[in-house]
C-alpha cells in the first residue's frame, strides 16, 4: 500500500501504525510535563536563574516550533515511517545529553535535540495514524493518539515528581530510552512489512528557503518576548528582532506562493476549517503550556503552597485523568455530530477554568483549587485531539503530513509563544514590586539595579545573596513581598490565558460555519 492508496488497509498492519505512533506521542507527552515539574529541582541543582528556566521549555518548543512543518513535508518526500524513526532516534540522543547535563549548555543543547526529534515524531505520527487506519475508525484511532497526548500529560507529573523526590531528575530521561526502544522496535518492523509503501511525493525537493525564513521569523519574534524586559522594550536589539520578524513573516508568504514545492502550501487556507484548526490550535497550545508551566512553579514555591515535585504531579490528577478519559471517547461520539461546537466548548472551558484559577492565592487549599482544574482537563480534552481532525478532514491523504506538520507548527509555536509572554507579566510584576520594596529598605550594600534583577529573577544562591545584603528585619520585608508578587503573577498569567481562549472560542466557532468541504 502506499500512502496514498484507496484501498482498506490491513488490519494487523494498522494496529502497528497506531501503537508505534502512540508510543511515540507517549514519550514525547510524557517528557514534557515530566520535565516541568522537575524544573525547580533542575534550577536548583545546576543553579540557573528564571531566564534560563524558561529557556528549558522554549528551546524544545520553538526548535520544534520553527522545523515541525518541514518535518511534514520531509515525511511526505522520504516516507512518514522513515522520518518517524529518525526522530526516535534524535529525541533519544536528546535524552542522553540530559542524563548526563552538568550546566545549562549541555541541558540546553539535549532540549534543543529533543525538539527536533518531537517536530518529527508529532509531524508523523498522527499523518501516520490518518493515512493507515480505514476511514470509518479514524475518528476512534485518532482519538486514541489524543488520548496518549493526555495520558502523558497525566503520568509526567505523577512520575516526575516521585523520580525526582526519591531518585533524580535525570531518570525521568532513561524512562524516555524504554519508551523509544520500544516504538523503535515497532517501527522497523512496519517498515521492513513494507506495509506503508512509497511516500506520496518521493523526489520532490524540499523549500530550503522556506525553512531559513520560517526558523529566523519564529525565533526572533520568542527571543524577542522573553527578552524583552531584560534588554528593555525599545532597545536597539528587541526593536530589530520585531523588525526580522515582520520582513521574515513577509518574505516567507511570498517565498511560499512562488516556490512550486512550497513548505506551507497556503492553499489549505482557503478552507475556513482548516483555518480553524491552527488558529485553535495556537491558542488551546498558548493556554496548556502557559498553565502547565506556571501552575508547577507556583504550587512548588516556598512562597506559596510549597508541594514536593511528587505533590505538584498528583495535584494536577484532575486536570490530566479528565483530558485522557475525553480525548478518547468524545472524538468518536461528536464525530457525527460536527467538530464546531465541541471545539468552541472546550475553549470556553478552558477560559472559564483559568479565570477560576486567577483567583487562587498563596493561602488557598487544595480543596478550593482542585475542581477548577477539571474546567481545563475538559477543555483540553476537547480541544487538542479534534482540532487536528478538523483540520485533516479537508486535506488529502497525500498531504497529510504537511497538513498535520502546519498544525503541529501551531501547537509548539502557541506553546513557546505563550510561555514568553505569562513570563513577561510575571516578569514586570516582578520587577516593579521588587524595585518599589527596595527603595522602601535599606540594604548594606550592593548595586540596587542587581538587587532588583537578582531578587527578581535569579536563581536560589543569588536571591539567596541579596537577601543578604539586607539586616534581618529587612530581609523578613522582603522575602513577604516575594510571596506576594507570586501570587500577584500567577493571577495575572490566568487571566491572561482565560482572554485569549475566550477569544479563540469565538474565532473558531465563527471559522467553523457552514458544511465540511472533503478532501480530494
Amino acid at each position: 500500500m502506499t500512502d496514498t492508496s484507496a484501498t482498506t488497509p490491513h488490519a494487523a498492519g494498522a494496529q502497528l501504525v497506531l501503537a508505534a505512533a502512540c508510543l511515540g506521542t507517549l514519550v514525547v507527552s510524557y517528557n514534557t510535563t515530566a520535565i516541568i515539574t522537575a524544573l525547580p529541582a533542575i534550577k536548583a541543582d545546576l543553579d540557573i536563574d528564571s531566564v534560563t528556566l524558561q529557556w528549558v521549555m522554549n528551546s524544545y518548543l520553538l526548535t520544534s516550533a520553527t522545523i515541525v512543518a518541514v518535518m511534514g513535508r520531509i515525511a511526505d518526500i522520504i516516507g512518514k515511517m522513515r522520518l518517524f524513526l529518525a526522530g526516535l532516534a534524535c529525541f533519544a540522543v536528546g535524552s542522553l545529553c540530559l542524563i548526563v547535563a552538568s550546566d545549562a549548555a549541555l541541558l540546553l543543547a539535549g532540549r534543543i535535540a529533543q525538539g527536533i526529534g518531537a517536530a518529527a515524531l508529532f509531524s508523523t505520527a498522527v499523518a501516520l495514524v490518518n493515512v493507515a487506519t480505514p476511514e470509518d475508525q479514524r475518528a476512534f484511532a485518532v482519538g486514541l493518539w489524543g488520548g496518549m497526548i493526555a495520558f502523558g500529560f497525566g503520568i509526567g507529573p505523577v512520575l516526575g515528581g516521585l523520580l525526582t523526590d526519591f531518585a533524580s531528575w535525570r531518570i525521568i530521561f532513561v524512562l524516555d530510552l524504554l519508551f523509544l526502544a520500544a516504538a523503535m522496535f515497532i517501527g522497523l518492523r512496519i517498515r521492513k512489512s513494507g506495509f506503508l509503501g512509497e511516500p506520496a511525493h518521493k523526489g520532490e525537493t524540499i523549500d530550503y528557503l522556506g525553512v531559513a525564513l520560517l526558523v529566523v521569523t519564529l525565533g526572533s519574534l520568542v527571543f524577542a518576548l522573553t527578552h524583552g524586559l531584560e534588554f528593555g522594550w525599545t532597545s536597539p536589539i528587541i526593536l530589530a528582532l520585531f523588525a526580522v520578524f515582520a520582513i521574515g513573516a513577509l518574505a516567507f508568504y511570498f517565498a511560499e506562493h512562488r516556490d512550486c514545492d512550497p513548505l506551507v502550501n497556503f492553499g489549505f487556507f482557503h478552507h475556513p476549517h482548516y483555518v480553524a484548526a491552527t488558529i485553535g490550535m495556537f491558542v488551546a497550545s498558548f493556554a496548556m503550556w502557559g498553565l502547565i508551566y506556571y501552575y508547577n512553579i507556583f504550587v512548588q514555591s516556598p512562597e506559596t503552597m510549597g508541594f514536593s515535585a511528587v505533590g505538584a504531579g498528583l495535584s494536577m490528577l484532575p486536570l490530566s485523568g479528565l483530558m485522557f478519559v475525553c480525548s478518547v471517547t468524545l472524538p468518536r461520539l461528536l464525530e457525527r455530530y460536527g467538530l464546531r461546537w465541541p471545539i468552541a466548548i472546550g475553549m470556553l472551558c478552558l477560559a472559564l477554568g483559568s479565570w477560576l484559577l486567577h483567583l487562587t492565592l498563596n493561602e488557598t487549599p487544595y480543596s478550593a483549587t482542585w475542581w477548577k482544574l477539571l474546567f481545563i482537563g475538559f477543555g483540553l480534552g476537547l480541544t487538542i485531539p479534534l482540532l487536528p481532525r478538523l483540520g485533516l478532514r479537508v486535506i488529502p491523504d497525500a498531504d497529510a503530513g504537511q497538513g498535520s506538520g502546519v498544525i503541529n507548527t501551531c501547537l509548539y509555536f502557541g506553546g513557546a509563544v505563550g510561555i514568553a509572554s505569562s513570563g513577561i507579566i510575571t516578569a514586570h510584576i516582578r520587577n516593579e514590586a521588587v524595585a518599589k520594596a527596595i527603595a522602601d529598605l535599606k540594604p548594606k550594600s550592593g548595586e540596587v539595579g542587581a538587587l532588583v534583577r537578582d531578587l527578581a529573577h535569579g536563581s536560589a544562591s543569588q536571591i539567596r545573596h541579596a537577601l543578604s545584603q539586607f539586616n534581618p528585619d529587612d530581609a523578613a520585608k522582603a522575602q513577604k513581598v516575594l510571596q506576594d508578587i507570586t501570587d500577584d503573577g500567577f493571577s495575572a498569567v490566568m487571566l491572561q490565558l482565560a482572554i485569549v481562549t475566550l477569544v479563540g472560542a469565538a474565532v473558531c466557532l465563527w471559522l467553523g460555519r457552514g458544511p465540511v468541504k472533503m478532501k480530494g
